[in-house]
């Protein structure tokens, strides 16, 4: 066990902002024209033409997809599924609250 008084003292906590909660890529509902933008924007620009053969040509209908339906249009990665599916909930709040 260690003595406390001879660790190093941390920045305090309070005094630096958390950026768990804060996604540096986030641009605002209203900032993508388009879906593929908002693909581009998370770097999952290769998903485009499926997002758009599928049917979901507009964000408003991009935040009602689940993770079936981005499986069932190709999205097979899981990595890229949490990272489509993350900012999906984004817009969503952000989308109810009118941003």
């Amino acid at each position: 066990i260690r003595n406390p008084c001879s660790l190093k003292m941390l920045v305090n906590a309070s005094t630096r902002g958390s950026n768990l909660l804060l996604d540096h890529n986030t641009m605002g509902f209203n900032a993508y024209r388009s879906v593929g933008e908002w693909l581009e924007s998370l770097k999952m620009g290769q998903y485009a033409d499926n997002f758009s053969e599928s049917g979901y040509t507009s964000l408003d209908v991009v935040t009602k997809i689940t993770l079936e339906d981005l499986k069932r249009i190709g999205v097979s990665l899981a990595g890229h599924q949490k990272k489509i599916m993350n900012s999906i909930q984004e817009l969503r709040v952000q989308f109810m609250n009118g941003v």
